[in-house]
């Protein structure tokens, strides 16, 4: 029976020896492909290693004291030639027991700036007109190009952080943009500019995209503008200056960079590259912001043929090409063709980002515009005030992507005839916009229109027409004065002076919308027969009878066309009928003639 009891105290008494703090850390020295790397030295605590042998193994002294298991932080030792370029993937390593080693994962730095380039130049999911990509989608883009590298998403981490301990405010500002720290970024590279660091162009493009993030696309034009002095032409280069005058509205400058882009791409890549699809797409976004659409959609069909080639069919650039040709077939009246596309980015969003996620907050709100205009009113509320929650919990309540769901939730709610609750909504989207974007841009326009609606919808005239000839105003210098978006205020600046008994001041800009939905749509889109009621209601006011009364007809015949097509009954169609009715009414027609032509036009033509 003594044994038993002697083993035990023997196992007791051997138990500290056994559990011993190891005096040496063993640690082998490697890159991200498993090569062993020689001549490397580091230190811990003040105390310095051997440099490792040709198997990348060397030893360091540990303090007393350290157990097994601690997480400690070494440096590699800066040295003549090699170790220069070289930094510490991770440099915390745990202390591994007896027998066992630590890794030091080594990378260049010359690699990780290649990466980082790669990361900054890659095509973003931008495609959709809606917005840029959020914080989220350029993590995730710099993640996938670190996969191709040979990093994991936790050595890209701990990576970044290691990189950036240096005094090179170059690679400091690098880190940062990495990180998503544009500010920051901005405030290193600039001191790197100044100093006119080495690859003067190569730091100009990360000044330059850092401002881009940070919304500020003026001072980011003109870096990129600086960089293709030094530089020399490049297709990202160009991209990059494309976009930022893009956002500034400045179509003339952004089409010919992107046009040159598109082909140095194509010469360089082939033609079926992802490089040559985030270009085509940028080009339509272009060519539809200036309304020549019929040049825009091949462009976007192709863009999206080749990101279904190059990411399979359930990826978020599939998502977003698919949403700016939806966008498009909507604005030339094919709400149907429309629709699955809408539906079909929906679901690889939400497969992709999860429910709550911005991107999947936009894909909401197009589709509930899309419903709005085919008259779903019920179904688009809901989808709308989703798409608001998830906006307000990503970005905040001050932020442009709320701003968007704030207006188009007021317009629907103005449909809705529900008046009191949108207008809070809509001074809120303005205030935004005027805050995010200044006074004179495109998204404050349309701010202002939605907010003037309410008011003449609410007898608010005199407060309405400063709105609506500001909003007129802004989009003339925006896009030029044979726009849409310009008829479209010049035909709501008409209907409220008619409402103002202000007959000839209406003509005139009404007939100028007229000509200008004719030219950009043909004789049959549902914009034009919209202004044609404008137009008639405005003669029939003036006593013009004859004259009002063919140009209802002509928009009761496009309106009815457009519901045997899709389907669906514009939700503005009966107002049209009702005005029809009571202009046929006052040139003396009995009521059952009356019916009677208006049920003749429902008749497609024979």
């Amino acid at each position: 029976m003594r044994r038993p009891l002697l083993l035990i105290l023997c196992l007791v008494l051997a138990a500290p020896s056994l559990a011993a703090a190891p005096s040496k850390l063993l640690l082998v020295a490697h890159d991200l492909e498993d090569h062993p790397l020689s001549s490397f030295r580091f230190t811990y605590a003040g105390v310095e290693s051997r440099p490792t042998n040709q198997a990348g193994a060397t030893e360091l002294d540990l303090p007393a004291g350290h157990e097994i298991g601690r997480a400690i932080r070494i440096l590699l030792l800066s040295g003549p030639k090699r170790a220069g370029d070289w930094f510490l993937v991770n440099p915390q390593v745990n202390i591994p027991s007896p027998g066992s080693s630590a890794d030091a994962v080594l990378m260049r730095r010359s690699a990780f700036r290649q990466l980082a380039a790669e990361a900054r130049d890659a095509p973003a999911v931008a495609s959709r007109r809606t917005g840029e990509p959020t914080a989220e989608e350029r993590k995730r883009t710099v993640v996938e190009v670190a996969k191709r590298h040979g990093l994991t998403p936790e050595q890209l981490e701990t990576a970044t952080a290691s990189f950036a301990e240096t005094q090179d405010p170059k690679d400091r500002g690098i880190a940062d943009y990495l990180a998503g720290q544009y500010p920051e970024a901005e405030k290193l590279l600039q001191r790197a500019v100044e100093k006119e660091a080495l690859d003067l162009a190569e730091t100009l493009r990360y000044l330059g995209a850092s401002q881009y993030e940070q919304g500020k696309y003026r001072a980011a034009a003109d870096s990129f503008r600086k960089a293709i002095a030094l530089r020399g032409e490049a297709g990202v280069l160009l991209r990059w200056l494309g976009r930022a005058f893009y956002k500034l509205a400045q179509w003339d400058e952004a089409e010919p960079l992107l046009r040159r882009a598109l082909a140095l791409d194509e010469k360089r890549y082939g033609p079926e590259h992802p490089e040559v699809a985030a270009d085509l797409h940028y080009l339509a976004n272009v060519l539809y912001e200036t309304n020549r659409l019929s040049e825009a959609e091949p462009l976007l069909r192709r863009g999206l043929a080749l990101d279904e080639k190059s990411y399979g069919p359930e990826h978020p650039e599939v998502a977003a090409a698919l949403h700016s040709l939806a966008t498009l077939l909507q604005t030339t009246n094919r709400l149907s063709e429309a629709e699955p596309l809408l539906r079909r980015a929906l679901a690889i969003d939400e497969k992709s980002y999860g429910p709550e996620h911005p991107e999947t907050a936009r894909d909401l709100n197009n589709l509930a515009q899309l419903l709005q205009e085919m008259n779903r009113l019920s179904e688009a509320e809901p989808l709308l005030r989703r798409a608001l929650a998830l906006d307000e919990k990503s970005y905040g309540p001050e932020h442009p992507e709320a701003a968007r769901d704030l207006n188009n939730l007021a317009q629907l709610l103005q449909a809705m005839s529900r008046l009191s609750e949108a207008e809070p909504l809509a001074r809120r989207a303005l205030a935004i916009d005027e805050k995010s974007y200044g006074p004179e841009h495109p998204e404050v326009a349309r701010a202002l229109v939605t907010l003037a609606n309410l008011l003449q919808a609410t007898n608010r005239l005199s407060e309405a027409e400063p709105l609506l000839r500001r909003a007129l105003a802004i989009d003339e210098k925006s896009y030029g004065p044979e726009h849409p978006d310009v008829a479209r205020d010049l035909n709501n600046l008409a209907d409220l002076l008619q409402t103002m008994n202000r007959l000839s001041e209406a003509e005139p800009l009404v007939r100028r919308a007229l000509a200008i939905e004719e030219k950009s749509y043909g004789p049959e889109h549902l914009d034009v027969a919209r202004v044609l009621d404008t137009l008639a209601c405005l003669l029939q006011e003036a006593n013009r009878l004859s004259e009002a009364e063919p140009l209802l007809r002509r928009s009761l015949v496009i309106f009815f066309g457009f519901t045997r097509r899709t389907g669906h009954e514009p939700p503005d169609m009966q107002t049209v009928q009702d005005h029809y009715a009571s202009l046929l009414r006052a040139m003396g027609k009995p009521q059952a003639e009356v019916e009677a032509a208006i049920q003749s036009l429902r008749q497609p033509p024979r």
